[in-house]
């Protein structure tokens, strides 16, 4: 019996000492900045620190801080080799390992960039229109790190391509909402901002083209709630207002393109002629319409002022 807890104990200590060596191993290939190959060997010495119980604690405490910086930084060494795909995998399994023991600082710091490069591989497969896959990149880019509105903003993206344009604007909504106000997030919540802009107004133009004036009003002044119109905006807006007969508004959404417009105005000042014609103020129509130089429109304001209004 005493030479059975001897040899065990004998057994414990080998133990100790083996997993000690291999820690020491994996020691000497960081310093080499090797750290893709000292993973493999932490994660061995770990096992033998922890198949020797309580006598290796304070051994498995160091194990488990170098053996997460590893990952954290074998993860940015593969990235830097544009081993794109590698860097995931490693840095993954370090945000697994980090949850493991505890230890938020490993967590957070792999977290961080596999989900950033989540990011980037959703980027590059929405670039190929393989949306689908894109998507998919993105949702687990956010379950890594549900803060990352790079991955938010690229689901939008996706949505914007697909034409969804409401699950479009809950994904550029809460790339605002997270990121509005932050030195760091700005940008994108500009960005948010542009790009929901834009699509509201691109459909509500191809609304108005469809003959729905109604749809195209709604949409475009949607857009002016994430961001300033510019003068397409308000001149579709004319359009719009003028095919439902809606001179007064019309006429505002004209003026208003006018402020904006900095290079020849004609199509506008057609639309002013006609929205001041329709409101029976045949002054306002004739001094738009006199207006109306160049562009498709420039007979049919003649034919309007000479035959119509009998303009002075």
């Amino acid at each position: 019996m005493m030479g059975l807890v001897v040899f065990t104990l004998g057994l414990l200590a080998q133990t100790v000492e083996e997993a000690g060596a291999k820690y020491n191993e994996g020691n000497e290939l960081v310093k080499q900045e090797n750290y893709e190959a000292a993973v493999p060997i932490y994660e061995q010495a770990m096992k033998m620190a922890t198949d020797a119980g309580a006598d290796a604690a304070d051994l498995r405490g160091n194990i488990e801080k170098q053996l997460g910086n590893a990952y954290y930084r074998a993860g940015v060494s593969l990235y830097k080799d544009k081993k794109i795909d590698a860097s995931i995998a490693i840095l993954e399994k370090g945000y697994a390992f980090g949850q493991q023991i505890g230890d938020e600082d490993i967590k957070n710091k792999t977290a961080d960039l596999a989900s950033q490069l989540r990011s980037k591989v959703g980027d590059s497969m929405r670039k190929k229109n393989n949306l689908d896959e894109a998507y998919v990149e993105y949702e687990k880019a956010l379950t890594i790190d549900p803060t990352n509105v790079k991955a938010m903003y690229g689901q939008g993206l996706v949505y914007k391509e697909k034409n969804d344009l409401e699950k479009m604007k809950e994904k550029m909504n809460q790339v605002i909402e997270l990121s509005d106000g932050s030195d760091k997030l700005q940008k994108m919540a500009d960005a948010a901002r542009q790009t929901t802009a834009n699509a509201l107004e691109v459909a509500g133009a191809k609304e108005l083209q469809s003959g729905d004036a109604h749809k195209a009003i709604v949409l475009i002044n949607e857009s002016f709630t994430y961001q300033p119109g510019e003068a397409n905006a308000y001149y579709y807006l004319l359009i719009a207002y003028n095919k439902i007969s809606e001179w007064e508004n019309a006429i505002a959404a004209g003026t208003k393109a006018l402020e904006l417009k900095k290079e020849d105005a004609s199509e506008i000042y057609f639309g002013l002629g006609q929205a001041s014609e329709g409101k029976g103020d045949a002054a306002a129509a004739c001094e738009a319409y006199k207006n109306v130089t160049s562009g498709p429109n420039v007979e049919s304001a003649k034919y309007q002022m000479t035959q119509k209004l009998k303009c002075s």
